[in-house]
């Protein structure tokens, strides 16, 4: 039923709403039983609808975050912005925050599920155009300051790249950005010597076709090649590395050639992940994980800060090397990001309630996780 939603409440809920939203009494958190970006976090998560909410939660608005440094830059501030497309928006893991800052009379959805079309409309009161398969075949009769695509160019395959770019380029008004993200192609480890774009027909998605709808891995060369061809030799356009949560690049393009997109002074902020949660012995509690702020010149300056029901139980910084972390990032700037912590049993208990939090150098903070003790060791 696309009407049907998650009942979403609970202290865990309410604590992070009123953390991360900017208007907590006006936030809709509603989530439809539709919705696949909370299904695949529900799933990675075993069930565990607490944490996979505050998962959706934060991705939703770091990514209101990330497009901060973009409208200011551009417009002054979401007062400038006269028209926003959230293009391949689903069921609103974004729209929910943006509707915060922008009047939804201003906001336009669209994708090519008409439920989720229509639960946009209905929840947020925002204008919705259902999508199509073919890009030339989309019927939208407007033009926008800001068009925003997360993670539908990372997953399309060669043949659809260039026209939905050229499509959506086409509804630029002339002071518009085209804001849309990548999987690098650095990401895929058959990449070598594959050449600049690497399609593999899988998706997270339930019900889209994977042979147009699968996983796309592509260079930095694809995309400015694919650019000038869908806006022309006058556009102009940046990448910004790692832009979109933490993994996905972030291109921005602009027709006015007079537009300085370097100027543009972005700003990832802190990013991490809690990769576990174990017993230590004595009855203690090890939580470990990554961290790393991208836009210091010492990522590792992070400070990693755990709370516990609201006391401060941990605050250091990363003090051991992730390989890993820096293959998938692409920099070994950031090899030094690991970090952990040891909570005492007489601290916490299995039903108390953990922040974790990344504090940059220019004091700016960021929730990575909040979750029941229990939950994480589950985990």
């Amino acid at each position: 039923m696309p009407g049907a939603v998650f009942e979403i409440d609970g202290e865990l809920i309410r604590r992070s709403i009123a953390d991360q939203v900017v208007r907590p009494a006006r936030f809709e958190a509603a989530i439809s039983r539709e919705d696949e970006m909370f299904l695949h976090a529900l799933s990675g998560y075993r069930s565990d609808r607490d944490r996979a909410f505050v998962t959706y939660l934060l991705q939703g608005r770091q990514m209101l975050d990330h497009l901060q440094s973009v409208v200011a830059w551009g417009f002054g501030g979401w007062a400038g912005v006269g028209s926003f497309l959230d293009f391949a928006c689903g069921y609103g893991r974004f729209t929910r925050h943006l509707v915060q800052e922008l009047d939804p009379e201003r906001i336009w959805v669209s994708d090519i599920d008409a439920d989720a079309v229509r639960f946009q409309r209905e929840r947020f009161g925002v204008h919705g155009v259902p999508s199509t398969s073919a890009p030339e075949a989309l019927e939208i009769d407007r033009r926008f300051d800001v068009i925003f695509v997360a993670s539908l160019f990372s997953h399309l395959p060669r043949s659809s790249f260039e026209r939905w770019l050229t499509r959506l380029a086409s509804l630029l008004s002339e002071r518009g950005v085209l804001v849309f993200s990548t999987h690098g192609i650095g990401l895929a480890r058959e990449a070598e010597g594959r050449g600049d774009h690497l399609f593999r027909e899988r998706s997270e998605s339930r019900t889209l076709d994977v042979a147009e709808y699968g996983t796309a891995f592509v260079s930095e060369a694809f995309v400015a090649a694919a650019i000038r061809n869908a806006a022309g030799s006058q556009a102009r356009w940046r990448r910004i590395a790692n832009g979109l949560l933490g993994f996905q690049d972030l291109y921005l393009v602009c027709l006015d050639p007079g537009r300085d997109l370097q100027s543009l002074d972005y700003r990832h902020g802190c990013i991490g992940h809690v990769a576990g949660c174990s017993a230590a012995g004595d009855r203690a509690f090890q939580v470990r994980g990554w961290a790393a702020d991208l836009d210091a010149a010492e990522p590792s300056s992070v400070r990693v800060r755990v709370v516990a029901n609201e006391r401060i139980v941990h605050e250091g910084s990363p003090d051991h090397d992730r390989p890993d972390v820096a293959g998938v990032l692409g920099s070994s700037r950031v090899l030094r990001s690991g970090w952990s912590c040891r909570l005492a049993s007489d601290a916490v208990g299995p039903a108390d309630w953990i922040a974790v939090e990344l504090l940059s150098r220019a004091g700016r903070a960021r929730t990575i996780s909040l979750a029941r003790l229990e939950s994480m060791l589950r985990w």
